[in-house]
């Protein structure tokens, strides 16, 4: 089975699952509103896809305006999105910014210079590593090894290919996307990305079993000055990776609300639409002792500097 018909089956077909219980507690309506205006989602699934997705990329756009977000980034694992995301921008309009991406997986030429510098050229926001065709992914879903995508050579060293992508990356100012690729890879190559200029580092969903990220070896990144790209999705009942809101607070007070920032990761058929979801989301984390004005600075200041609006 392919890595790409492995994924459709493990992540695409699944039955619908009740949308997680709201933690009770006295975050208001009015306050949770109040968040969601300026709010950006970094991390949406939307279609076209060959995996099963309930709300296009225009969807989400007009759903994320309607409740006053600036911003969302669209990502797709087995086509680039920055096209798309030009072309909703010009059907929604300016009150809301629409950004697209590139991820490295084998659907697109996997570690692929020219494809990155083509999309960057285009406007992509954001480069992903590899996801669905990382090795750890791989491993996952007991797929076939050669259809990886590998960021070493058979000597454990980084392929020259990766370098070409940091360098491109940096010269666009564009945010680097660690994707599913695992805690020791990423200790080994940030301070590589950050020597050859890449300025804006994110780490995608480091609760989520890939890659399953201790509070020590986040400690030890935050140092380097990257963010952490906390998500929603984990706090859905399975097939989600269920953990606590207690896991989530742990985790953002650990390394500072300074170096992160919330998205959702949503947009599968079991799980709520993304903008409920954030709203969930921050209703959760102000119940469990985070407050407004930490919210504001995850879901607002942070990911605005990271885009650069």
């Amino acid at each position: 089975m392919s890595a790409t018909a492995a994924a459709a089956v493990t992540f695409g077909s699944m039955i619908n699952l009740p949308f997680a219980e709201a933690a009770e507690g006295p975050a208001s309506d009015d306050i949770v509103n109040s968040l969601l205006q300026g709010a950006i989602d970094t991390h949406i699934h939307g279609g076209p896809d060959v995996i099963q997705r309930t709300w296009s990329d225009l969807d989400i756009a007009r759903s994320a305006k309607a409740v006053g977000f600036k911003a969302v980034i669209v990502k797709c694992h087995v086509t680039a999105t920055t096209s798309r995301a030009i072309l909703v921008q010009q059907t929604v309009g300016q009150d809301i910014r629409v950004f697209g991406g590139f991820a490295l997986n084998k659907a697109e030429g996997g570690l692929n210079p020219e494809g990155v510098e083509t999309e960057l050229n285009i406007g992509a926001k954001e480069i992903w590593l590899p996801t669905f065709w990382s090795e750890s992914h791989i491993k996952l879903l007991k797929a076939k090894p050669a259809d990886a995508v590998r960021l070493t050579d058979d000597k454990g060293a980084f392929r020259p290919e990766l370098y070409e992508i940091f360098d491109l990356i940096a010269k666009k100012d564009a945010i680097l996307g660690t994707g599913h690729t695992t805690s020791e890879e990423m200790e080994k190559f940030i301070p590589i990305a950050k020597a050859r200029g890449i300025k804006k580092i994110l780490i995608t969903h480091p609760e989520w079993i890939l890659p399953d990220m201790s509070i020590d070896v986040q400690k030890r990144l935050a140092r380097q000055g990257v963010f952490f790209e906390r998500c929603a999705q984990s706090l859905f009942p399975p097939p989600n990776r269920h953990i606590t809101p207690e896991d989530y607070v742990r985790q953002i007070r650990a390394t500072g609300v300074e170096c992160s920032t919330l998205a959702t990761d949503l947009g599968q058929p079991y799980n709520p639409a993304p903008v409920e979801g954030m709203r969930h989301y921050i209703r959760t984390l102000l119940t469990y002792g985070i407050t407004p004005k930490e919210i504001d600075l995850m879901v607002r200041k942070n990911p605005a500097e990271l885009l650069g609006v």
